[in-house]
């Protein structure tokens, strides 16, 4: 009886999921994009598999894709596909932060496998997702450890532990060496295994701190003086510097950047979101805080696009930047975007009259910005 019962609900099911694909379809066809979704997410609540949910689900992104490069849309329909991408995007977010708690919560647990399952799902929503990297990076580094630690002594990794607490701001200190030393004796640890185990140390926090000025500046940042600077601090050989070299520049050739940006705004709340956002993009991109830090970055670096805010403590100084720029012989092609509070026709005459043509309000549309940077790149380049 029981079987019966089991057989006739999933009759019931199927017919379901039908009449909402076919009422999903008819939407689709009227232009009716959210309401076809919320059908087929009715339909993945109950067979997440099902192909045809996938290919309708397809074929509305296609659409959306396709009419958002229309001109002249109707207002219906433009907020029609505004409101199905805010949808979309929402539930990605969603999705992308369950992954990550997932995987946060498995390595807790000690379940590399797990989380390493989740932050592939979550860099499969967004490859360029930091946070995503950073649990990758903490994942690799329990496995490096874990292989570490099956053929190394307790001494071993507590004196290792030692040396990486005393190096981390570069060479130790008297006091330190005096304490590693005594470390040494008690720990019978040899000689030659103690330069090993800097050696390794001190190339991973030379390491380290590259990466962290590619990712902040861009390879624009790696003047001579910097890594010089960095490896007489971490005591790097040359050869091992050679080596870093060579394998940092592969990383940063498969990962690499679109081009570098100069942000600056006195909102230093507007200043990360932008700059975490550019980053999260794939740009290097350097922050300013007023005209005179901005004016400082171009001393040091050339950035391929410039955004700015017009307005610096109630004065129009984004102008001035601007004015500057454009008479300076070796930047003055450097594209500029401008983004302000409100775009009202005094502001607009003022850009106008210097030649700007770029103009972005507040709040920022984020996918805007960086089509017109994509843009202003390719253009460029």
């Amino acid at each position: 009886m029981e079987n019966i019962r089991t057989a006739s609900l999933d009759g019931i099911q199927k017919n379901q999921i039908e009449e909402w694909l076919r009422e999903a379809d008819k939407h689709i066809r009227a232009g009716r994009y959210i309401a076809a979704d919320d059908l087929l997410q009715k339909v993945f609540a109950l067979q997440p598999g099902n192909l045809t949910a996938r290919a309708f689900q397809d074929r509305i992104q296609f659409l959306v894709k396709q009419l958002s490069q229309r001109v002249g849309l109707e207002d219906d329909m433009y907020k029609e596909i505004k409101k199905y991408r805010d949808i979309i995007t929402k539930r990605r977010s969603t999705q992308l932060n369950n992954f990550l708690i997932s995987a946060q919560n498995y390595l807790k647990d000690g379940e590399i496998k797990k989380a390493n399952d989740q932050v592939i799902k979550a860099l499969a929503l967004d490859a360029d997702n930091s946070y995503a990297k950073a649990i990758q990076q903490q994942i690799n580094s329990y496995q490096t450890q874990s292989k570490i630690s099956s053929n190394a002594t307790s001494k071993e990794l507590k004196f290792s532990s030692l040396l990486e607490e005393c190096w981390k701001e570069g060479r130790p200190s008297d006091e330190c060496e005096k304490q590693i030393t005594t470390v040494q004796k008690d720990f019978n640890i040899p000689d030659g295994k103690r330069l090993q185990l800097e050696r390794e140390i001190r190339n991973k926090f030379y390491t380290e701190s590259l990466q962290q000025i590619w990712s902040t500046g861009g390879l624009s940042a790696f003047t001579s003086e910097t890594v010089d600077s960095l490896r007489k601090k971490y005591d790097v050989s040359r050869i091992d510097h050679a080596v870093i070299e060579r394998d940092l520049l592969k990383e940063f050739r498969k990962n690499r950047i679109r081009g570098t940006i100069l942000v600056v705004d006195e909102n230093e709340q507007l200043l990360l979101e932008l700059t975490a956002k550019l980053r999260s993009n794939s740009y290097a991109v350097i922050g300013a805080g007023n005209i005179e830090e901005a004016l400082a970055c171009l001393k040091i670096a050339t950035p391929n696009v410039i955004i700015s805010e017009t307005h610096f403590n109630t004065i129009e100084a984004g102008f001035e930047l601007y004015d500057f720029i454009r008479n300076n012989k070796f930047i003055k092609t450097i594209p500029f975007i401008f983004i302000t509070e409100k775009i009202d026709r005094t502001t607009l005459l003022i850009g106008k009259r210097l030649g700007v043509d770029e103009f972005i309000s507040k709040p920022i549309d984020y996918e805007l910005l960086l089509a017109i940077v994509g843009g202003k790149i390719r253009q460029r380049s």
